[in-house]
């Protein structure tokens, strides 16, 4: 497994002190930082207080005590009287200090493997969408499995998605063994990018990780080059550990699975409607997530995963799409930058059920916050309708597009002695022609410097009119559907995929993942049935 460690309150010290470095690594390995809603004052100050509110309220326990809570009473966490688990602040210490900070997530396609480290920034997505705007139908409908199967073969083809976190639940299957199972299976054989999945019991851990390892080839090959990453956080906010999810997440770790140490609290609902006071909240319960997790494995590969959610505080619903939303994933950010440590937020969460202009607005603001705040993981970050309760196929497709630009900005402008750009000047304008346009660095730079988008339009207006006059959800939605017709991934095709079918029950027809299924541009979507 590739990893490393190292940290703590001297070397955080130590790295602030050093003068920052100069160039421009590519779009995805570099994280902005140019936004911070927080002073150095105010991330110091949200650090002590989480940090009192570990030691002074300290974690619940919803059910039974989790068994890592052993392991931490033993290293000196402490039980209260009201069996509330009290976390000292040299507890936590250890923990960020022997906390894993740079790892690999590998992919089937090994061009494909990302590397995970402060400082870096990747686009994917997650969630788990129950419903779906229905592609021909054009309204919402239960998610399926070849719904799943669809989304990951359609991310497999968009370059500005990293990863596939499974974004929908299928919910056609009738049992959770099932459904973990079968989501891996379409993961596997939609895309060779990397995967995510959240499980659902501690007992599909084992047989999931064995069809990953089957997918790949390769038996056991899974700890040392994990290829799927999950989102499992330990309690129910605010301040609970929940047994259930602490059984899966102990699952998740001895399996080798890299593990986004999420806390998911809604402000207003299950936090303080004060932002700062959902900071200090959500900060705790991820630091007594990797508490729990050092305690039983150190070293273990980790994300820290502060997704603070904000509530309509007029209905109570979650607001995924709001100002509020955008601010505290890029103190998130700020925070994951305070301990050194991979940060994954979660930013793209539209309010809106189609992909409109508030859909646009919504998801372009958050997921450039979180970039420019330096986020490691942005999760959720492309297909999201419905503050997560929606997913639509064309919405992808936009948001790669989106992703792109993002991406770009994030980068920022390179300044050195050559893009200062002083000879060109120079040469342009005392014996050149006046202007830059056939000048050898405009030429060299053409592809390096600038982002251009596929699907946006440049045109002028009468070229636009003469040209149809689409919008960009009509060109999106026919990039999909030639998609849908014709990627059909085969690397699980023939044998392999006849022996997974044999050791696991597939849900996945056959006849569904080949061209001539219900996506022939022809024919009418069928809903509903795998």
């Amino acid at each position: 497994m590739t990893a490393g460690r190292g940290g703590g309150r001297a070397a955080r010290i130590a790295r602030e002190a050093r003068s920052p470095t100069t160039g421009m690594p590519g779009v995805t390995s570099h994280g902005g930082r140019n936004f911070e809603p927080l002073t150095e004052s105010d991330v110091a100050r949200i650090h002590r207080a989480a940090l009192r509110v570990l030691e002074t309220v300290g974690m619940g326990m919803l059910g039974e005590q989790p068994p890592g809570v052993k392991a931490m009473l033993e290293q000196g966490a402490t039980l209260d009287a009201h069996g509330r688990v009290r976390i000292p602040e040299a507890l936590v210490e250890d923990a960020l200090a022997g906390a894993c900070r740079h790892w690999t997530l590998h992919a089937l396609d090994s061009d494909r493997a990302l590397e995970i480290a402060p400082g870096q920034t990747h686009y994917g997505t997650a969630g788990g969408a129950v419903s779906i705007l229905d592609f021909h139908q054009r309204h919402y409908r239960d998610t399926t499995l070849v719904d799943l199967y669809d989304a990951a073969r359609l991310i497999d083809t968009l370059a500005n998605i990293s990863w596939c976190y499974r974004p929908l639940v299928a919910r056609d299957l009738d049992s959770l063994r099932a459904l973990d199972v079968n989501t891996a299976y379409a993961l596997a054989a939609g895309t060779t990018k990397p995967w995510g999945i959240t499980f659902s019991l501690p007992q599909s851990v084992a047989p999931v990780i064995e069809l990953f390892e089957m997918a790949r080839g390769r038996p056991g090959s899974f700890f040392a080059e994990p290829c799927c990453h999950s989102v499992q956080g330990a309690g129910v906010p605010p301040l609970q550990y929940a047994y259930d999810r602490c059984l899966i997440k102990e699952a998740v770790i001895r399996a080798g699975v890299p593990l986004m140490i999420a806390s998911a609290p809604q402000a207003g609902a299950t936090a303080p409607a004060a932002l700062a006071g959902t900071m200090v909240q959500v900060v705790a319960e991820a630091l007594a997530g990797l508490v729990y997790v050092q305690a039983i494995a150190p070293g273990h590969p980790i994300t820290f995963a502060p997704w603070p959610f904000v509530s309509d505080l007029r209905t109570g619903a979650m607001s995924g799409g709001g100002a509020e939303q955008a601010l505290l994933m890029g103190a998130a950010a700020q925070m994951g930058h305070f301990y050194d440590l991979p940060c994954s937020v979660a930013a793209g969460m539209t309010d809106a059920k189609i992909a409109d202009a508030q859909a646009g607005f919504e998801k372009a603001s958050t997921n450039l916050i979180a970039g420019i705040a330096g986020a490691g993981m942005v999760h959720e970050s492309a297909g999201m309708h419905a503050s997560l309760l929606g997913c639509a196929l064309e919405s992808f497709v936009i948001d790669n597009e989106m992703l792109g630009g993002i991406k770009r900005a994030v980068r920022g402008i390179e300044v050195n002695d050559e893009t200062l750009s002083l000879q060109t000047i120079a040469e342009v304008n005392v014996e050149g022609p006046g202007h830059y346009l056939g000048h050898q660095q405009t030429l060299a730079l053409m592809q390096s410097e600038y982002h251009y988008p596929a699907l946006s339009d440049r045109q002028a207006p009468a070229a636009w009119q003469d040209s149809g006059s689409s919008d960009i959800l009509e060109r999106a939605r026919t990039v999909a559907l030639e998609t849908l017709s014709s990627h059909y991934p085969d690397h699980l095709a023939g044998s392999l995929d006849r022996k997974i079918r044999e050791r696991f029950d597939i849900h996945l027809a056959p006849a569904r993942m080949r061209p001539g299924s219900h996506w022939a541009k022809s024919e009418p979507t069928v809903t509903g049935s795998t």
